[in-house]
Protein backbone atom coordinates (compact mmCIF):
# COMPACT_ATOMS: atom_id res chain seq x y z
CA UNK A 1 0.00 0.00 0.00
CA UNK A 2 1.27 3.46 -0.91
CA UNK A 3 1.95 5.63 2.11
CA UNK A 4 1.88 8.99 0.31
CA UNK A 5 -0.28 10.45 -2.46
CA UNK A 6 1.21 13.60 -4.00
CA UNK A 7 -1.21 15.63 -6.08
CA UNK A 8 -0.46 18.32 -8.59
CA UNK A 9 -2.77 21.27 -8.07
CA UNK A 10 -3.66 23.17 -11.24
CA UNK A 11 -5.31 21.12 -13.94
CA UNK A 12 -5.58 18.20 -11.55
CA UNK A 13 -7.51 19.38 -8.49
CA UNK A 14 -8.17 22.98 -9.49
CA UNK A 15 -9.36 24.19 -12.86
CA UNK A 16 -7.33 27.02 -14.37
CA UNK A 17 -10.35 28.03 -16.43
CA UNK A 18 -9.65 30.91 -18.80
CA UNK A 19 -7.73 33.00 -16.27
CA UNK A 20 -4.41 33.15 -18.11
CA UNK A 21 -6.07 33.75 -21.46
CA UNK A 22 -8.19 36.53 -19.94
CA UNK A 23 -5.02 38.11 -18.55
CA UNK A 24 -3.49 38.09 -22.04
CA UNK A 25 -6.58 39.76 -23.48
CA UNK A 26 -6.42 42.51 -20.84
CA UNK A 27 -2.73 43.09 -21.59
CA UNK A 28 -3.25 43.23 -25.34
CA UNK A 29 -6.24 45.54 -24.99
CA UNK A 30 -3.77 48.18 -23.79
CA UNK A 31 -1.61 47.91 -26.91
CA UNK A 32 -2.17 50.20 -29.90
CA UNK A 33 -1.32 47.47 -32.43
CA UNK A 34 -3.44 44.42 -33.17
CA UNK A 35 -1.82 41.26 -31.77
CA UNK A 36 -3.21 37.73 -32.03
CA UNK A 37 -4.00 36.65 -28.43
CA UNK A 38 -3.59 32.93 -29.19
CA UNK A 39 -0.12 33.38 -30.67
CA UNK A 40 0.90 35.75 -27.87
CA UNK A 41 -0.29 33.30 -25.21
CA UNK A 42 1.41 30.33 -26.86
CA UNK A 43 4.69 32.24 -26.99
CA UNK A 44 4.22 33.27 -23.35
CA UNK A 45 3.89 29.63 -22.31
CA UNK A 46 7.07 28.75 -24.20
CA UNK A 47 9.04 31.54 -22.54
CA UNK A 48 7.67 30.74 -19.10
CA UNK A 49 8.77 27.12 -19.39
CA UNK A 50 12.19 28.19 -20.63
CA UNK A 51 12.60 30.60 -17.72
CA UNK A 52 11.61 27.91 -15.22
CA UNK A 53 14.18 25.55 -16.70
CA UNK A 54 16.84 28.27 -16.45
CA UNK A 55 15.92 28.82 -12.79
CA UNK A 56 16.40 25.11 -12.13
CA UNK A 57 19.96 25.43 -13.39
CA UNK A 58 20.82 28.59 -11.47
CA UNK A 59 19.31 31.09 -9.06
CA UNK A 60 15.67 30.48 -8.18
CA UNK A 61 13.05 33.11 -8.98
CA UNK A 62 9.39 32.93 -7.89
CA UNK A 63 6.71 32.97 -10.55
CA UNK A 64 5.98 36.64 -9.96
CA UNK A 65 9.52 37.44 -11.11
CA UNK A 66 9.29 34.94 -13.95
CA UNK A 67 6.19 36.72 -15.25
CA UNK A 68 8.25 39.91 -15.43
CA UNK A 69 10.96 38.11 -17.41
CA UNK A 70 8.31 36.63 -19.70
CA UNK A 71 6.71 39.98 -20.45
CA UNK A 72 10.05 41.73 -20.92
CA UNK A 73 10.96 39.21 -23.62
CA UNK A 74 7.49 39.28 -25.19
CA UNK A 75 7.33 43.06 -25.28
CA UNK A 76 10.69 43.18 -27.03
CA UNK A 77 9.61 40.56 -29.59
CA UNK A 78 6.30 42.29 -30.27
CA UNK A 79 7.74 45.83 -30.09
CA UNK A 80 5.39 46.80 -27.27
CA UNK A 81 6.33 50.04 -25.54
CA UNK A 82 4.56 49.61 -22.21
CA UNK A 83 6.15 49.21 -18.75
CA UNK A 84 6.02 45.43 -18.57
CA UNK A 85 6.32 45.28 -14.78
CA UNK A 86 3.01 47.09 -14.40
CA UNK A 87 1.29 44.55 -16.61
CA UNK A 88 2.53 41.60 -14.54
CA UNK A 89 -0.38 42.49 -12.24
CA UNK A 90 -2.85 41.06 -14.76
CA UNK A 91 -1.23 37.64 -14.58
CA UNK A 92 -0.94 37.74 -10.80
CA UNK A 93 -4.64 38.57 -10.52
CA UNK A 94 -5.47 35.55 -12.69
CA UNK A 95 -3.81 33.13 -10.26
CA UNK A 96 -6.65 33.25 -7.74
CA UNK A 97 -10.39 32.67 -8.07
CA UNK A 98 -9.89 29.18 -9.46
CA UNK A 99 -12.43 26.45 -8.78
CA UNK A 100 -12.02 22.86 -7.67
CA UNK A 101 -13.08 20.14 -10.10
CA UNK A 102 -16.27 18.52 -8.73
CA UNK A 103 -14.75 15.03 -8.83
CA UNK A 104 -11.73 16.25 -6.85
CA UNK A 105 -13.93 17.88 -4.22
CA UNK A 106 -15.75 14.57 -3.75
CA UNK A 107 -12.80 12.19 -3.89
CA UNK A 108 -10.07 14.01 -1.99
CA UNK A 109 -11.61 13.71 1.50
CA UNK A 110 -12.18 10.01 0.90
CA UNK A 111 -8.55 9.47 -0.11
CA UNK A 112 -7.37 11.48 2.89
CA UNK A 113 -9.19 9.07 5.17
CA UNK A 114 -6.94 6.22 4.06
CA UNK A 115 -3.72 7.90 2.86
CA UNK A 116 -1.41 10.78 3.59
CA UNK A 117 -2.37 13.30 0.87
CA UNK A 118 -0.19 16.28 -0.03
CA UNK A 119 0.09 18.75 -2.88
CA UNK A 120 3.25 19.36 -4.92
CA UNK A 121 2.72 22.31 -7.25
CA UNK A 122 4.76 24.49 -9.56
CA UNK A 123 3.52 27.82 -8.25
CA UNK A 124 4.03 30.54 -5.69
CA UNK A 125 2.72 29.66 -2.26
CA UNK A 126 0.15 32.30 -1.33
CA UNK A 127 -2.05 32.12 -4.46
CA UNK A 128 -2.29 28.35 -4.10
CA UNK A 129 -3.14 28.52 -0.40
CA UNK A 130 -5.88 31.03 -1.15
CA UNK A 131 -7.34 28.84 -3.90
CA UNK A 132 -7.31 25.82 -1.62
CA UNK A 133 -8.97 27.74 1.24
CA UNK A 134 -11.59 29.26 -1.07
CA UNK A 135 -12.51 25.77 -2.27
CA UNK A 136 -12.41 24.15 1.20
CA UNK A 137 -9.57 21.82 0.21
CA UNK A 138 -7.39 20.90 3.16
CA UNK A 139 -4.62 18.44 2.21
CA UNK A 140 -2.30 17.19 4.90
CA UNK A 141 0.53 19.37 3.55
CA UNK A 142 1.27 21.74 0.66
CA UNK A 143 4.61 21.99 -1.16
CA UNK A 144 5.27 24.65 -3.78
CA UNK A 145 8.13 25.61 -6.03
CA UNK A 146 8.51 28.80 -4.03
CA UNK A 147 9.08 26.72 -0.88
CA UNK A 148 11.31 24.11 -2.50
CA UNK A 149 13.22 26.60 -4.71
CA UNK A 150 12.90 24.34 -7.71
CA UNK A 151 10.37 23.90 -10.48
CA UNK A 152 9.11 20.62 -11.87
CA UNK A 153 10.52 18.46 -13.40
CA UNK A 154 13.78 19.06 -11.46
CA UNK A 155 14.50 15.90 -9.44
CA UNK A 156 15.09 18.03 -6.34
CA UNK A 157 11.42 19.05 -6.36
CA UNK A 158 10.17 15.51 -5.80
CA UNK A 159 13.04 14.47 -3.53
CA UNK A 160 12.32 17.42 -1.25
CA UNK A 161 8.75 16.22 -0.73
CA UNK A 162 9.86 12.65 -0.08
CA UNK A 163 12.46 13.83 2.44
CA UNK A 164 10.02 16.09 4.28
CA UNK A 165 7.44 13.32 4.41
CA UNK A 166 9.98 10.65 5.36
CA UNK A 167 8.81 8.35 2.59
CA UNK A 168 10.80 6.22 0.13
CA UNK A 169 10.10 6.74 -3.60
CA UNK A 170 8.49 3.31 -3.88
CA UNK A 171 5.97 4.21 -1.18
CA UNK A 172 4.71 7.33 -2.98
CA UNK A 173 2.38 7.99 -5.89
CA UNK A 174 2.38 11.22 -7.91
CA UNK A 175 -0.92 12.27 -9.49
CA UNK A 176 -1.20 15.00 -12.10
CA UNK A 177 -2.21 16.12 -15.57
CA UNK A 178 1.19 16.98 -17.08
CA UNK A 179 3.16 14.21 -18.77
CA UNK A 180 6.38 16.17 -18.34
CA UNK A 181 5.95 17.45 -14.80
CA UNK A 182 3.74 14.81 -13.20
CA UNK A 183 4.84 11.65 -15.01
CA UNK A 184 8.38 11.99 -16.39
CA UNK A 185 9.69 14.02 -13.43
CA UNK A 186 8.46 11.72 -10.64
CA UNK A 187 9.42 8.56 -12.52
CA UNK A 188 12.99 9.80 -12.83
CA UNK A 189 13.32 9.60 -9.05
CA UNK A 190 11.46 6.30 -8.70
CA UNK A 191 7.94 7.52 -7.90
CA UNK A 192 5.01 5.73 -9.58
CA UNK A 193 2.58 7.99 -11.41
CA UNK A 194 -1.07 8.49 -12.25
CA UNK A 195 -1.86 10.63 -15.27
CA UNK A 196 -5.17 12.48 -14.99
CA UNK A 197 -6.29 12.54 -18.61
CA UNK A 198 -9.42 14.70 -18.38
CA UNK A 199 -9.41 15.50 -22.11
CA UNK A 200 -9.04 11.91 -23.34
CA UNK A 201 -5.79 12.68 -25.13
CA UNK A 202 -4.15 9.76 -26.92
CA UNK A 203 -0.64 8.92 -25.76
CA UNK A 204 2.06 8.76 -28.41
CA UNK A 205 4.84 6.15 -28.23
CA UNK A 206 7.35 8.95 -27.60
CA UNK A 207 5.38 10.38 -24.65
CA UNK A 208 6.27 9.57 -21.04
CA UNK A 209 4.26 6.50 -20.09
CA UNK A 210 2.36 6.78 -16.79
CA UNK A 211 1.92 3.79 -14.52
CA UNK A 212 -1.82 4.43 -14.38
CA UNK A 213 -4.27 6.56 -16.37
CA UNK A 214 -7.53 7.94 -15.00
CA UNK A 215 -10.08 10.37 -16.38
CA UNK A 216 -11.44 11.43 -13.01
CA UNK A 217 -9.98 11.79 -9.52
CA UNK A 218 -12.73 9.43 -8.31
CA UNK A 219 -11.08 6.59 -10.25
CA UNK A 220 -7.94 6.78 -8.10
CA UNK A 221 -9.64 4.97 -5.22
CA UNK A 222 -10.14 2.00 -7.57
CA UNK A 223 -6.38 1.66 -8.29
CA UNK A 224 -4.24 -0.94 -6.49
CA UNK A 225 -2.81 1.56 -4.02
Amino acid sequence: MKKLLIFDAYGTLLSTGSGSVDAVRKILALQPQAIDPAAFYARWKQLHRRHMDICNQGDFLPEEELFALDLAALYEEYHIRRPYREDVLFMLQSLTGRSVFPDAAEALPQLMATHRVVIGSTTDTQPLLKNLADNALHPHAVYTSEDIRKYKPAPEFYRHILAREGVAPGDALFIGDSLRDDVLGPQQVGIATVWVNRRNVSLRPTDPQPDHIVHSIKEIAELPL
